[in-house]
């Protein structure tokens, strides 16, 4: 089974966004850890909010190192029509519709390519055990593909309820935020969990999960 990396940073009481932008959230040790697992994606996994917000940049747009790593967008409603509104954006996403009974299939069904960046990367860490790799035991043994979802929390508990073995990478920030703007997880759910590592880098926290 494909491994699944479901990465969400929060303030330490739980905001997931400032002013509806994740990066107010993060700090420089973060966004280092972020852009780590991004170059160990074989695809990334978004939501149609993520897909479609127009403050943030294309994923694999043109000259990006992440050019040749599919993204998908997952969605529980119609995928044709979210199809033709990422088409109409000029977005090279690819929607696919899931439900919680079918989330191991469309994973497994997920196309995927690693990105050049990426197996550079990978061989760097390996013939010098150093370059840009991020804190903690977050690269993939060679020939595992991995899929990362950098979306919102609502699709990330979904996935993490339903798709065995999914990891949660948890980023807390040395950081209290509520703002009109911040906004918690509204999804009604309980999962419990175990936690597997746990590193530390310039007052920012990693941890990582996996259900229990």
């Amino acid at each position: 089974m494909r491994r699944l990396i479901l990465s969400l940073v929060q303030s330490i009481n739980g905001s997931f966004a400032e002013n509806g932008w994740s990066t107010g959230v993060s700090t420089d040790a973060d966004f280092r850890r972020f852009l780590a697992l991004r170059r160990s994606a074989n695809a990334i996994i978004v939501d149609r909010r993520t897909a479609l917000n127009p403050q943030l940049p294309v994923i694999n747009a043109a000259g990006k190192t992440l050019e040749h790593t599919p993204v998908h967008v997952l969605t529980e409603s119609d995928p044709t029509a979210l199809q033709s509104e990422l088409d109409a954006h000029g977005l090279d996403y690819r929607a696919q519709h899931f439900t919680a009974d079918t989330i191991t299939e469309v994973a497994a069904s997920l196309p995927t390519a690693p990105s050049p960046e990426s197996l550079r990367s990978r061989s760097e860490k390996s013939s010098t055990g150093g370059g840009e790799a991020c804190p903690g035991n977050d690269s993939a043994p060679p020939g595992e593909e991995v899929l990362l979802c950098e979306s919102g929390p609502n699709l990330a508990f979904r996935l993490l309820a339903h798709y065995p073995d999914a990891e949660l990478h948890l980023s807390v920030s040395p950081l209290y935020i509520r703002t009109p703007g911040s906004h918690f997880s509204e999804l009604e759910a309980k999962i419990d969990l175990r936690l597997i590592d746990v590193s530390t880098e310039d007052d920012q926290v990693f941890l990582r999960y996996t259900r229990a």
